[in-house]
């Protein structure tokens, strides 16, 4: 969706700043697409091609998805976020990669799905970080966080009809999670929202003013860091679960996961804890 963006929309300025590098991932000799820094059970993951706009190019993806799948298992991770370099978070895929291809256009589609089901199924929250402007696939990937923080400037659209392509997969992420009308606008208009119409509408968790991003992305993940991340993931789990169950069916089921919730260590350690009133010492198991 590179030239929709470029011809199309007014873009504003945004100021990102440079993410430390600490493990590189690449696919297919292409160096750098993704930048990867840890610390204190966080991993920040940065999409890395300002060049394309961040374009989700199936090396892209591959890249994304070896840095999410990384030692996922590690019990010291405790928190993804995903963000991105540059004044454009993600301009969706690459049209020169999809054009006159049918074999590579199901791969690429393919691929993304991958991606977001690997996110939604990490034992661990993972955050969308935006400040700028993601679109097409790039706002369908980054809605499909588990949490996302954007400044109130930042822009999220769906525009991909004004070249012929209706944005058909992203429409499955913001019809989830937005109202039926104002998701409905975004696609079949194509014309951008602002952060803080997207926190109106219910498509990110908060936005704030630029100078308050990593504030409140510090604030997410170390309230997170507080929990036991084995009671974390196995509410996780279960939340995508019941996202496809009739309200029934969700409340059975939530019953049993309440019992099983129960048996944890943690859980016994964090109850402990609260009549003791002492903090919790969690084993994360």
């Amino acid at each position: 969706m590179l030239r929709i963006l470029k011809n199309s929309l007014k873009i504003s300025k945004y100021a990102t700043g440079c993410v430390p590098q600490v493990i590189r991932f690449a696919s297919n000799g292409s160096s750098d697409l993704v930048l990867v820094k840890e610390q204190n059970g966080v991993r920040e993951i940065t999409l890395n091609h300002p060049k394309t706009l961040n374009s989700l190019s199936l090396d892209m993806m591959c890249a994304l998805q070896d840095a999410l799948l990384k030692d996922k298992d590690n019990l010291d991770l405790r928190c993804v976020v995903l963000t991105a370099q540059g004044k454009i978070w993600s301009a969706g895929h690459n049209l020169k990669e999809l054009h006159n291809d049918p074999k590579i256009q199901a791969c690429v589609f393919q691929k993304l799905t991958d991606v977001i089901n690997d996110l939604q199924r990490l034992p661990v929250p993972v955050l969308g970080k935006v400040n700028g402007y993601a679109a097409a696939a790039g706002c369908q990937l980054v809605v499909s966080c588990d949490m996302v923080v954007c400044t109130k400037n930042s822009k999220f659209s769906t525009p991909g009809a004004g070249v012929g392509v209706f944005c058909s997969t992203p429409g499955v992420a913001v019809a989830r999670i937005m109202s039926r009308p104002k998701s409905a606008y975004m696609l079949m208009t194509g014309l951008p929202v602002t952060g803080e119409e997207a926190y109106i509408s219910g498509m990110v968790t908060t936005a704030v003013a630029p100078e308050e991003l990593d504030k409140e992305i510090e604030e997410i993940t170390n309230a997170i860091k507080a929990k036991s991340r084995a009671v974390i993931s196995l509410g996780k789990e279960f939340y995508y679960k019941q996202l496809a169950m009739s309200q029934a069916e969700a409340f059975s089921a939530a019953q049993e996961k309440m019992c099983e919730n129960f048996q944890l260590g943690d859980t016994k350690e964090g109850i402990a804890s609260f009549f003791e009133k002492r903090p919790p010492n969690w084993k994360h198991q």
